[in-house]
């Protein structure tokens, strides 16, 4: 699996914040964008890239700090969210 089969709304995450599931489903999206590979994304990078979108915000950053680590890989990614472990299963 790849980021790509990970850019769908991943609701019901474990950290049951939206704003944390909006920014895992950017992180997934970068990913898919730059190579569709998993890696640790860093913050600039993040930054640079939701900058290109013109959809960031500071507030970003303590959301990234939490997930970033549920987005190094797939089975990471599973288990950050109902919705991921479910459409992997398809």
């Amino acid at each position: 699996m790849k980021p790509s089969d990970f850019t769908n709304f991943p609701m019901g995450s474990i950290e049951q914040k939206c704003e944390s599931e909006v920014v895992a489903q950017n992180i997934m999206i970068i990913l898919t964008r730059n190579g569709n590979k998993f890696r640790k994304l860093g913050w600039r990078e993040y930054e640079r890239e939701r900058l290109n979108d013109n959809d960031f915000y500071d507030g970003e950053k303590p959301f990234f700090n939490t997930v970033v680590s549920h987005c190094t890989s797939a089975n990471k990614a599973k288990l950050f969210s109902k919705a991921w472990n479910q459409k992997s299963k398809k």
